[in-house]
């Protein structure tokens, strides 16, 4: 199917929602929602359509950190669009855990949400964008990796200590793959949002992360930067 592609993975009711309406509304006509509540998710999709008329939405109801599901719903998804110009990862879940007596389960549950899972999606999509990158005409194709992090690597909170952990890693792999991929022409980074999200928050409303998301993407074909603090 002719036209591009954005995969949002982590779709759910606040920033992966607004996070795939705006992009739909610019220039992405074929929308991958991936999430593990096919209830949100299917809200997510009609959300999604319903102020981009002209879009084709998928949706795959699947935990990322099955790998063997991930990647059959992906291979579905490069089938029917072809692999997408932007991958905007936005998995993760926030619970409260407390040292020592938090599972270790749940932690290492957690680091393939956010690490292991970002990481075989990194592997699976990366030779693509670089392709992309070196092909494909900078003004028309602008391949990128975005990734959902938050103030946590460097201000861990102890009440969350399991995410502020995996958080932690996750930055660090995601810096990782933008000092290698990012002189390759793919933009990679992390939008850092410095609090807790909410429709009443003024700033941190999934709405205004969306744009400012939009206008780092935007900026960074002429100056390229790791992240956007909002």
């Amino acid at each position: 199917m002719v036209g591009k592609t954005i995969l949002v993975l982590g779709a759910g009711p606040g920033i992966g929602r607004a996070v795939a309406t705006l992009f739909a509304s610019k220039r992405y006509n074929n929308i991958v929602l991936i999430a593990r509540n096919a209830e949100r998710l299917a809200a997510v999709q009609k959300a999604v359509k319903g102020t981009n008329s002209g879009v084709t939405v998928k949706t795959y109801a699947v935990d990322t950190t099955n790998t063997v599901a991930l990647f059959e719903a992906l291979d579905n998804s490069d089938a029917t669009f072809g692999k997408p110009e932007v991958v905007f990862y936005n998995a993760a879940r926030v619970l409260p855990s407390s040292f020592l007596d938090h599972p270790v389960e749940d932690i290492e549950y957690d680091l393939k949400i956010n690490v292991s899972a970002l990481y075989v999606v990194a592997q699976r999509y990366m030779p693509h964008l670089v392709s992309l990158a070196k092909t494909a005409d900078p003004a028309s194709s602008q391949p990128a990796l975005i990734v959902t992090s938050s103030a946590l690597p460097h201000h861990p909170i102890p009440q969350l200590f399991a995410l502020s952990l995996v958080k932690a890693a996750q930055l660090n792999l995601v810096q990782s793959l933008s000092l290698t991929y990012t002189p390759e022409g793919v933009h990679v980074g992390v939008i850092n949002v410095a609090g807790q999200v909410s429709p009443e928050d003024e700033l941190r409303n999934p709405t205004n992360i969306a744009q400012k998301t939009w206008e780092w993407f935007e900026a960074a074909w002429e100056k390229p930067s790791f992240e956007v603090k909002i």
